[in-house]
């Protein structure tokens, strides 16, 4: 298959073969997540509401990611969502879609920035260093902020040392990942207990357990994300795989980390009674001390954890990257942030940018990790109607040329379970009963109006014509 054109700032090269992208796609989708957020989870819905939840949205997610996959057949660039709003719709709309990805994007470095010494803490007590300052009513301490500074200065070195080399570390933690934390959670089912899982369907916070279910359905639009990874990546695949193998292992990894999420509630909540594990900070490490050599079985499972949350903050820090040069080289950001490297090839700018907000989102704090996991699930579920809206579009346009029709069932499909899903994520922080109007909303106001300042401020090549693209068929 023949490689896309190179670009005339910025031509990114590798050779990401199809092992690497299904480790970049589930690697980066598996953060810290299921460890970290698991007692909120079985607060909201219990162990049945919970797989439930993840299920429908499991599926939906699928689809969705069904509707990428044509995409990357058809516009193999780097930058994802952005490009397809670029080269579909126009500058206006596709700098729209790239702001908010940005706030998504730098967002979730900052969570798994935060997430880490939390992780590090349970594992190694001592860790637990003096208070210096309060935020989002949560106390910062010195060696949470120098472990989440010193990690964060070596991601943003990986990432200057070139793609072959980040892609190689990630692997390399995916598999590690993997072997520990499916050998760890096989240890907690094989001990487990059915009556633990009991009540299956109950909330322990008074609310309905289906609200919970709801709220976690639409927390799938942040959870199962990251397999943008993969066509963040497009320009670096090797010569020898295929856009249709690639757009194949973006849909499988999706379904493998829902499958990996539901196993962990279901060895979980068989493991100790869950309504008892849900009081310690981190249930999963609770559940795991409760079977035989559970101190050990605890301990691996945050030694996965790490790894896991390493993985997802690299993946998800190269996605950054990518935006932020796809943005450059068509002229909406400043055109030195496209400029490689010339000994690792690597856009060493928009890797300093990038990785300068990560290490200034450090100072937030871990109070700030339930409005950032808000806010980047209201901003990705309108990416995804978006992506199914532009499907439909191409596809439209291919008819009226005189192209055989196909059916756009499961893109109608994916772009109704997208609907629902935004609707849910702009509802659910109202749920929490809090006055005035949440953080997130406001957050996402501030960042609306910074955008169009920006806009504004850098003309840029905004005004000129953008390339209709030809659109081939998917490869």
């Amino acid at each position: 298959m023949a490689e896309p054109p190179p670009a005339a700032d910025g031509a990114l090269r590798g050779s990401i073969g199809a092992v690497q992208y299904f480790t970049l796609g589930f690697g980066t989708i598996i953060g810290s997540a299921w460890v970290v957020l698991l007692g909120d989870w079985l607060t909201e819905a219990g162990p049945g509401g919970a797989i439930l939840g993840f299920a429908a949205g499991g599926l939906v997610m699928m689809v969705i990611g069904y509707c990428y996959a044509e995409l990357v057949g058809r516009i193999p660039e780097a930058g994802s969502e952005f490009i397809y709003a670029y080269r579909v719709f126009g500058p206006a709309v596709g700098f729209i879609v790239g702001w908010f990805l940005l706030l998504y994007l730098v967002g979730v470095t900052v969570y798994e920035a935060l997430a880490l010494p939390w992780v590090l803490e349970v594992l190694i007590p001592p860790l637990k260093g003096a208070d210096l300052y309060a935020s989002f009513g949560s106390p910062i301490t010195t060696d949470a902020l120098a472990v989440s500074l010193a990690i964060g200065l070596g991601v943003i070195g990986l990432n200057l040392m070139g793609v072959k080399t980040a892609v190689r570390v990630h692997s390399l933690l995916t598999f590690g990942f993997l072997t520990i934390a499916l050998l760890a959670l096989s240890a907690m089912l094989a001990s487990g207990k059915p009556a633990n899982a009991m009540p299956l369907l109950a909330s322990a916070n008074g609310r309905p357990w289906w609200l919970g279910a709801g709220s976690l359905f639409a927390f799938c639009a942040y959870g199962l994300n990251g397999f943008q990874a993969i066509p963040q990546t497009i320009e670096e695949r090797s010569h020898r795989i295929g856009l249709a193998t690639i757009s194949k292992i973006l849909v499988i990894s999706i379904g493998a980390a829902a499958l990996f999420y539901g196993f962990v509630i279901l060895a979980v909540s068989l493991a100790a009674p869950w309504t008892t594990s849900i009081r310690s900070p981190l249930a999963a490490a609770a559940a795991a001390r409760s079977i035989p050599f559970g101190r050990y079985v605890a301990a691996a499972l945050l030694c996965a954890t790490a790894a896991s949350l390493l993985k997802a903050w690299n993946g998800i820090f190269m996605m950054a990257v990518r935006l932020l040069l796809a943005m450059a080289r068509v002229g909406l950001f400043p055109g030195a942030l496209a400029r490689l490297d010339p000994r690792f090839q690597s856009p060493r700018l928009a890797v300093l940018a990038i990785g300068g907000l990560n290490l200034a989102g450090v100072f937030l704090g871990r109070g700030a990790v339930e409005p950032i996991t808000d806010m980047c699930a209201m901003v990705l579920t309108l990416t995804y109607v978006m992506c199914c809206c532009t499907v439909l579009l191409l596809r439209r346009r291919e008819r009226a040329g005189g192209a055989a029709p196909r059916s756009d069932l499961l893109v109608w499909l994916g772009l109704v379970g997208a609907a629902v899903m935004a609707l849910a994520a702009f509802v659910s922080p109202f749920w929490r009963g809090e006055a005035g109007l949440p953080l997130e909303w406001r957050l996402v106001i501030v960042w609306s109006i910074a955008g169009a300042g920006f806009w504004f401020a850098f003309p840029g090549r905004r005004s000129a014509p953008t390339p209709a693209a030809p659109l081939p068929p998917v490869a």
